[in-house]
């Protein structure tokens, strides 16, 4: 499935969760990903996300602190 990180489309597996997906951008853009647990994730509307919450198809997000 497709979602969205900060702007950037993201190809990740079907039944991801925003941990997941976190996980896959930090390796993408080459950050530490020792430090992906504390990173901060919310919804489009600026609402938090906890990393097991589940994803759906073309779902937007954005990291706030990577």
């Amino acid at each position: 499935m497709t979602i969205i990180v900060n702007k950037s489309k993201i190809r990740i597996f079907s039944g991801a969760t925003v941990g997941d997906a976190v996980l896959r951008w930090a390796v993408r853009n080459r950050l530490d990903i020792s430090k992906v647990s504390s990173i901060q994730v919310t919804d489009k509307w600026g609402h938090p996300l906890d990393n097991a919450a589940p994803l759906s198809e073309n779902q937007i997000i954005k990291i706030i602190n990577p």
